[in-house]
C-alpha cells in the first residue's frame, strides 16, 4: 500500500513540476514577445501584460504548493531542535494541523468565493474570466491540504525519536 502511494505521489509531483515549468516557460516566452514588441515594433501586444499576471498568480500558488509538498519551504527550526523529541512530534502534528485549517479558511473557501464572485467578469484581452485566473488560490490551496495530510499522518506514525533524523533526510 506505501509503495503505491509513493508511486502515486511521485507521479502527482512530476505532474505539477511539468505544469510549473511550461508555466514559467510560457511566462518567460510572453514576458519576452512583450518586450520586443514593444522596443522593435513600436506597439507592445495587447494581451501580453494580462496572460503575464494570469500565469503569475498560477505559478505562484502551484509553486507553492509544491514547495510544501517537497519541503522546500524556508523554515526556521533552531529552537524547535532543542525541544524533547516527544514535543517536536507534538509541535510538528500542532504545525500540520494549523497549516490545514489555514489552508481550508484562506485558500479554499475564500478562494473559491472570490472565483466564483469573479467568473462572470472577462478578462480585457484574454477569452476567460476572472474566476479562472484566481482558481489558482482554492487549488493551491487544495494540493496544500494533501500534502499537509500526508505530512500529518507521517509525523504519526513516526516515533518522536526518529522524527529529527526522518526529516533532515527528506528536506
Amino acid at each position: 500500500m506505501m509503495d503505491m502511494w509513493q508511486t502515486v505521489r511521485k507521479g502527482f509531483i512530476k505532474a505539477l513540476e511539468a505544469l510549473l515549468m511550461t508555466m514559467v516557460a510560457v511566462l518567460t516566452l510572453t514576458v519576452l514577445w512583450g518586450v520586443f514588441t514593444r522596443f522593435c515594433l513600436g506597439k507592445q501586444a495587447e494581451y501580453t501584460d494580462e496572460l503575464a499576471r494570469v500565469l503569475l498568480v498560477w505559478v505562484s500558488m502551484v509553486g507553492a504548493a509544491l514547495a510544501f509538498g517537497e519541503k522546500a519551504h524556508l523554515g526556521v527550526d533552531f529552537f524547535v531542535n532543542k525541544l524533547h523529541p516527544q514535543a517536536r512530534k507534538v509541535l510538528s502534528m500542532i504545525v500540520q494541523i494549523v497549516t490545514i485549517a489555514l489552508a481550508v479558511v484562506v485558500f479554499v473557501s475564500g478562494g473559491w468565493g472570490l472565483a466564483m464572485g469573479q467568473m462572470g467578469q472577462q478578462l480585457p484581452t484574454l477569452p476567460i474570466s476572472r474566476g479562472m485566473v484566481y482558481m489558482a488560490v482554492p487549488l493551491g490551496g487544495a494540493f496544500i491540504i494533501l500534502f499537509a495530510l500526508e505530512n500529518l499522518v507521517s509525523i504519526i506514525k513516526t516515533p518522536a525519536d526518529q522524527l529529527g533524523a526522518q526529516t533532515k533526510s527528506e528536506g
